[in-house]
């Protein structure tokens, strides 16, 4: 748990440093809440959740680039996998980081949609609910766990992005499909995501263990 903690704080500690990052999700957050408000987002609106998945996807695999690809391409997660942290507290660290900043991203966009509609007295009429927050969660969960995952072993890991789209994209049109069949609410599909990424956690957490270091590191 301290590793894990150490983990973390090292990952808030260069974000915060970086103060580029924070206005570039602080601009996103604003204008994409701009879309969430002006679809007439509301607690059953098919639309709002379509901007909870594809939204959780952009910013989740911003953040799991930055803790998990742009470490592994310049070698210091190499550094910090033999700094005597276990890897479990690499892997999960980097993934409660990931998750966690995420979260509040999706937060703040939320907070900006609910400003704008209040601001043009529209406020009763964009409604979040707990399973746009379940889904949203789900899908940031599953996509940090994929990208935790397949950053091991992809010759290119910058296409982790694409893949993280493309797979989202696949799950949510089976789902539509499969609930023109069945009576298929949304909370199925966030236990689907949530169960999804279980798996590639479990599937990165073996990865991360097996992995060889090659790379000498100089002290």
């Amino acid at each position: 748990m301290a590793g894990m903690l150490t983990v973390v704080r090292k990952e808030l500690k260069c974000f915060g440093g970086d103060k580029g990052q924070f206005i570039i999700y602080a601009l996103m957050s604003a204008l994409w809440s701009l879309a969430l408000f002006s679809g007439g987002f509301n607690g059953d609106a098919a639309g709002g959740r379509f901007w909870c998945v594809f939204f959780a996807v952009i910013v989740a695999s911003g953040f799991s680039g930055t803790v998990f690809i742009s470490e592994r391409v310049t070698g210091t997660l190499e550094i910090l996998i033999t700094s005597g942290i276990s890897r479990d507290a690499v892997l999960f660290g980097k993934m409660v980081f990931a998750v966690g900043m995420s979260m509040a991203v999706g937060l703040l966009c939320a907070v900006f949609a609910l400003i704008w509609g209040f601001a043009l007295g529209a406020g009763a009429s964009v409604r979040l609910g707990i399973n746009d927050a379940a889904l949203y969660a789900s899908t940031v969960f599953l996509n940090a766990a994929v990208s935790a995952c397949l950053s091991v072993r992809m010759g290119n890991p910058r296409f982790l992005h694409f893949i993280n789209l493309f797979m989202t994209a696949a799950l949510l049109a089976a789902y539509i499909a499969v609930s023109f069949l069945f009576a298929a609410s949304w909370p199925f599909l966030a236990a689907g995501f949530l169960l999804l990424g279980t798996l590639f956690t479990f599937l990165a957490r073996r990865e991360f263990a097996g992995e060889r270091i090659t790379r000498p590191v100089i002290f």
